[in-house]
């Protein structure tokens, strides 16, 4: 990019980055912002005055006055006993978790239904809007008219609605109209009630708190009654199983002859005793056994003697007439003793089996009637238990109270709480500030103009040689001499004229080429007033119409194209000298567009403006050139290449970031920068204020 003007210089600027170096640091300059509000005050303005007028219509003329009522409960958390029993119901404790369940039961949906139930709102067009005249609602229209265009269903609200669907209906609204609070560090539950007559809120209040401490009592006594109805159920079970229990006592003792357990071990010590005999029996039923073996094996009269008299038969043996006839005779008691020992044994195994069946009887029998007893016994306990369970239960449906009570009743208010008027019109009022505020900021950075001389210095290094306010009136390039001296926009003409002339130092330019980012910010009215004064002063000076598409200096100066101009010397249709018309604007003479019949830009580019040029730094001081914008067309780009100053003009407000950033980098990639900048139109109330107000600045012009 071209350096900045610099006095003294005496080089033609070169190009370099145009652009502001960027230190990764954003900044937020308030004072941009409080420049952007300021400038939008009178929007702001607009937006309070409309607030102000939207509070004052909703206070005063389209808000239901509501009156507000309050009832206070308690969460009663003293444990006072009437009766000394364990209660089937407990009290509620005083925890947060039990408050805040309160107060979601308060609000809830099952209590407002039984006030709305309890108190007939259903029938009351305030809680009840489809009793309520609905006359014509233009919003709904238009929703029922899409919703026809789109095919979806419109219902109709003449229809008669499902009593439970306008119940609940009823409900919401209720619910809206009502706020139920905990006092903090309290048990106390606070509940309000708004309506449209003060003697309903006090009643809807009241009802809410009656109808939460009846159900508070309704609940217990249910309770009560349910566990009532239970335990007498299971008396009546325990009952009946107790009588049965005790008849199959009896029942069995009758059946099975039942003994005691001393008469039981009685027969089991006789078992034992009958144990010892069968032994000594079988011992004895062995040893004859032994005998009799014994005495078959003896052969000799001899032996049988001695055998008998060892066991006790000699006597026999001595009675016989001879020894055969006896020892026979010893022989034959001695099988009548075996078989008698073994009879015996027999006898007493017999006697042992039936006491042994008899004893596993009794002891079975005893045993179940024991059993029998034990659950006649649990029995008879658990139905004593459950019947003085049932005789407490019965005593506590008498005594049941509700956990909360009321401590303030509702009465009806004397003057309304809805609307807040005074509430209402500062909300409107900084509403309305905020939105506008918000809307002209939202405005002004979505638009991105520039509307500042720091704005630009933070875009570009390109320095801002001057900041025109807005003409006072309307000026058009014939108008130029309109600019007199004694005029403050003639005066900033001067000071611009002055810094371009000391752009270069000792050396004052000679080609100075105006161009902009966009159409419309006064660039040809700048060259003419520019060429103008220049020539106020002596200098020889020529205006150029460079823009050969809307040659707008040419229009009002030259009679549009039926001149030749600039056009018709760079094709070589004539002479410089005979397209020049002289005097044409004051003292300055200008050279129109002429009559385009073809590419500008390819025109420019051929070579012959660099001949134009030549000759014309030979005739003038000044030679101005007025070209299209940047954004437009390239002439700028082509004609800047010549200029001993090319000027960039931007108008305040007005012209788009985005816009004047791309005409930097054309001109940049064109090998040709702009050596200042213009902020143009800048409205006299917006620009920063110097030390002197514009009432002084005019004073100061016309004396």
């Amino acid at each position: 990019m071209g350096k900045p003007i610099t006095m003294g210089s005496t080089n033609v600027s070169t190009p370099k980055t145009s652009f502001a170096a960027d230190d990764g640091q954003e900044v937020l300059d308030l004072g941009a912002i409080f420049a952007i509000i300021w400038r939008g005050r009178w929007v702001i303005a607009a937006c309070v005055l409309i607030g102000l007028i939207v509070g004052i219509w909703r206070a005063y003329i389209a808000a239901t006055p509501l009156y507000g009522t309050e009832v206070q409960l308690v969460l009663d958390t003293r444990d006072e006993k009437v009766v000394d029993i364990e209660s089937v119901v407990s009290s509620l404790s005083a925890t947060d978790e039990v408050i805040r369940t309160e107060v979601h039961i308060l609000g809830g949906r099952e209590l407002a239904g039984q006030v709305v139930d309890r108190l007939n709102l259903i029938s009351d067009p305030e809680f009840n809007m489809m009793l309520r005249d609905p006359g014509f609602n233009p919003v709904q229209a238009l929703k029922d008219m899409i919703k026809r265009i789109l095919g979806m269903q419109v219902y109709d609200t003449t229809l008669t609605p499902d009593p439970a669907f306008v119940r609940e209906k009823v409900i919401q609204t209720l619910l809206a109209n009502t706020r139920v609070v905990n006092i903090p560090d309290t048990y106390i539950f606070s509940i309000w009630v708004l309506s449209e007559n003060p003697f309903k809120a006090a009643d809807i209040a009241n009802a809410f708190a009656d109808t939460y401490v009846e159900n508070q009592v309704a609940v217990k006594l249910n309770v009560t009654e349910q566990a009532t109805g239970w335990l007498a159920e299971r008396v009546t079970e325990l009952r009946s199983q107790l009588e049965a229990n005790e008849r199959r006592v009896a029942d069995i003792r009758a059946q099975a002859d039942v003994t005691s357990p001393a008469q039981l071990i009685g027969l089991e010590n006789r078992l034992i005793s009958l144990r010892s005999a069968l032994a000594e029996r079988a011992a004895e039923v062995a040893e004859q056994q032994a005998r009799q073996a014994e005495f078959t094996t003896l052969q000799t009269v001899e032996d049988q003697r001695l055998a008998a008299r060892r066991n006790g038969y000699g006597a026999i043996l001595a009675r016989a007439d001879n020894p055969q006839d006896g020892w026979r005779s010893v022989l034959a008691q001695l099988t009548r003793d075996l078989r008698e020992a073994e009879a015996k044994e027999q006898a007493i195994r017999r006697s042992m089996a039936d006491l042994e069946i008899t004893i596993a009887t009794q002891s079975d029998a005893l045993t179940e009637v024991v059993q029998a007893e034990r659950d006649a016994e649990a029995s008879r306990l658990l139905f004593e238990n459950f019947q003085n369970r049932l005789r407490e239960t019965s005593m506590q449906i008498g005594l049941q109270r509700a956990d909360s009570r009321v401590i303030s009743r509702a009465f009806p208010p004397d003057r309304p709480a809805l609307p807040n008027k005074g509430q209402i019109l500062i909300l409107s009022v900084f509403l309305g500030g905020f939105l506008g505020t918000v809307l002209v900021v939202v405005l002004q950075l979505s638009r991105a103009r520039l509307y500042s001389a720091a704005q630009i210095a933070g875009l570009t290094s390109v320095p801002v040689i001057a900041v025109l306010d807005q003409f006072s009136q309307k000026i058009r390039p014939e108008q130029a001499s309109a600019l007199g001296p004694q005029t403050r926009d003639g005066e900033a003409i001067r000071n611009l004229r002055t810094t371009l002339l000391m752009a270069r130092g000792d050396v004052p330019p000679q080609v100075v080429v105006f161009t902009s980012a966009e159409s419309g910010d006064g660039k040809s009215t700048l060259s003419a007033a520019m060429a103008h004064n220049m020539a106020q002063i002596g200098k020889s000076v020529l205006l150029v119409d460079g823009d050969l598409r809307r040659h707008y200096l040419s229009d009002p100066l030259a009679d549009g194209n039926s001149k030749p101009g600039l056009f018709d010397v760079l094709s070589g249709r004539c002479d410089l000298a005979e397209a020049v018309l002289p005097g044409v604007l004051g003292q300055a003479d200008i050279l129109p567009a002429g009559s385009v019949s073809g590419s500008a830009a390819d025109l420019l580019s051929q070579g012959g403006l660099t001949e134009l040029l030549s000759v014309a730094r030979s005739h003038w001081d000044i030679i101005i050139f007025d070209t299209p914008p940047i954004s437009v067309v390239p002439d700028a780009r082509i004609i800047g290449q010549h200029a001993d100053l090319l000027i960039l003009l931007a108008q305040w407000n007005t012209t788009r970031q985005a816009v004047f950033i791309d005409a930097l980098r054309a001109l940049e990639q064109g090998g040709r920068s702009p050596d200042g900048i213009v902020l143009t139109k800048v409205k006299a109330a917006a620009k920063p204020l110097y030390g002197a107000t514009k009432r002084s600045r005019d004073r100061y012009y016309h004396g």
